[in-house]
């Protein structure tokens, strides 16, 4: 009994102190949706979808009437730098193909565009407080793997300046 309370009150301070925020909501799956689609639309990838959902063993194979949950964002500490569009960044030059196009395919943007590592699906809306600004999960990148993010700038000074920073990011 005394270890059940132990494991009961650790449990509960986990779920109290934890960084991550796991509010959920239920969405019934309609003919035609695919998880794909329902996460880019609920803003949440596709892994979390199927981790909070034991019912979804092939992300590919989900079922019309089926009632899934949907987590709500989470709120994690990470490393975040900036980049350009130029050499120094993407050793890309103007001219070069593919100068300023992201890994998603769109055009690099100031205060939209961000790389994020492949946890993170791309057009998933990431909200960055220092910002006080929403940004748009764009772009990959070699240095950008698991708590990093880059945030597009269009300045290499600018980007300098910004330097290396350990912030809150909102996904």
């Amino acid at each position: 009994m005394k270890y059940l309370r132990l494991i009961t009150l650790v449990t509960l301070g986990l779920l109290l102190f934890s960084s991550e925020v796991y509010a959920s909501s239920k969405y019934t799956i309609q003919p035609g949706d695919v998880l794909s689609e329902i996460s880019v639309k609920e803003n949440v990838s596709v892994d979390r979808l199927v981790e909070a959902n034991s019912a979804i063993s092939d992300p590919d194979i989900i079922f019309a009437g089926q009632t899934i949950t949907i987590p709500d964002g989470k709120r994690e500490t990470f490393t975040v730098t900036a980049y350009t569009a130029g050499y120094e960044s993407t050793g890309k030059r103007p001219g070069d193909p593919g100068y300023g196009i992201t890994a998603s395919g769109t055009k690099v943007k100031e205060g939209q565009t961000i790389a994020c590592p492949k946890t993170i699906s791309f057009g998933t809306e990431v909200y960055i407080p220092y910002f006080d600004d929403t940004f748009t999960c764009e772009d990959r990148g070699s240095a950008v793997t698991e708590k990093r993010i880059d945030v597009y700038m269009p300045e290499v000074e600018d980007a300098l300046e910004f330097g290396v920073k350990e912030l809150e990011v909102e996904y």
